[in-house]
């Protein structure tokens, strides 16, 4: 079977959503289907990448685009959506007649509507997949626009429970509406013995942050809480982003707070694995926090916000979830400082949770709406 994948974001650009899809692109392969993916070239990564390439039963193509206007429009759909709509809308039918694929699978909304476009012209069968929660509103032009795209979907994929909710409040039929969860390599993700040795963080309590460095993870929380934790705790921050300056600041000022710039996925686990705790304190609708699969298959309990589908990513037999404030934060994460006991407990039951709700086999709900 030949599939085509459109996305906005694809490796080497990086975030959850690039990893998915290559974890997506691996069972596919490994398959023997070939696949076929139109992107742009990395928008908020600066990082160089070929326009194609081609490895074995898997072609990229890569469509160069202006960098670094993503994180300036993301507080305006309308401007992001203008943004990001032209080169896939141009490009997609060319691809289409070259490829001939069975399948279009739309990743995001700007990819979505590209993709409904064409595959109705072409005869396609598409697919459409939503990562994020997008609180759409309840009436008005942009609700029309959202809803034509999932209505003209032949099958609608919602990255949580909430977001399948979503998708049905727009008017597409609910047979048509399916909950997938990303899934990790629990051969790649799993813990690295006397991790905090190697990475010379000894024997500090530490809690660790990784994921985009933008106002909607909840850094500017995260680093104002800092400010009044026990100076015994250890705050490490991974990422890349806008606001990765005032991080950078906030290590100046502290001396328990280290920024790790750089780090590559296939690394994450040691850095994991030397962490107490990682926390993910967004403050917007997050769609599924894929770091909190990584860091439970590496047996790290989590601190989550009570936003988005994070609450259905974790329960409490690995971590807690919380109302994010830089109080609540300071106070939960001294909680389990004192509590290393209860932390033990947790860190005992995060393996066996990854491994019963995020292996390889949740790749099939995907696949299964190719073959129907």
């Amino acid at each position: 079977m030949n599939i085509l994948l459109l996305t906005a974001h694809f490796k080497p650009n990086i975030g959850g959503v690039e990893t998915h899809l290559n974890d997506l692109v691996y069972v596919l392969t490994k398959r023997k289907w070939r696949v076929w993916v139109l992107t742009y070239k990395p928008l908020t990564t600066n990082v160089y990448s070929k326009v194609y390439e081609k490895m074995g039963l898997l072609t990229i193509i890569r469509i160069p685009w202006l960098f670094g206007l993503f994180y300036k429009l993301v507080q305006y759909p309308l401007l992001e959506f203008l943004y990001l709509l032209p080169g896939l809308f141009i490009i997609a039918p060319l691809v289409i007649i070259a490829t001939n694929p069975e399948v279009i699978h739309a990743n995001g909304l700007v990819a979505g509507f590209a993709g409904v476009f064409w595959a109705k012209i072409f005869g396609k069968k598409i697919i459409v997949s939503t990562h994020s929660i997008y609180s759409f509103p309840k009436k008005g032009i942009y609700r029309n626009f959202v809803s034509f795209i999932f209505k003209n979907a032949n099958y609608c994929l919602g990255l949580s429970k909430q977001a399948v909710r979503e998708i049905e409040s727009l008017g597409a039929a609910k047979i048509k509406v399916k909950n997938f969860t990303y899934w990790i390599d629990l051969k790649k993700f799993k813990k690295v013995k006397e991790a905090k040795n190697k990475l010379g963080w000894k024997e500090k309590f530490t809690v660790l942050f990784v994921g985009r460095l933008v106002p909607e993870k909840g850094i500017k929380e995260l680093l104002e809480s800092v400010k009044s934790w026990d100076k015994n705790i250890s705050l490490k921050i991974i990422g890349s982003g806008p606001l990765k300056d005032k991080v950078k600041e906030t290590t100046l000022k502290l001396s328990n707070v280290d920024f790790i710039e750089g780090i590559d996925s296939d690394n994450l686990p040691i850095y994991y694995s030397g962490a107490d705790l990682l926390i993910v304190p967004s403050v917007s609708e997050e769609g599924f926090g894929r770091v909190i699969l990584e860091a439970l298959a590496c047996e790290t309990p989590i601190i989550g916000a009570r936003r988005g589908a994070i609450p259905e990513a974790l329960d409490g037999t690995v971590g807690k979830i919380i109302d994010i404030s830089p109080e609540s934060i300071r106070r939960t994460i001294e909680y389990f400082y004192k509590s290393k006991d209860e932390l033990k407990k947790l860190a005992k039951n995060c393996r066996k949770f990854a491994e019963r709700r995020y292996s390889e086999k949740n790749a099939d709900t995907i696949i299964k709406t190719y073959q129907s």
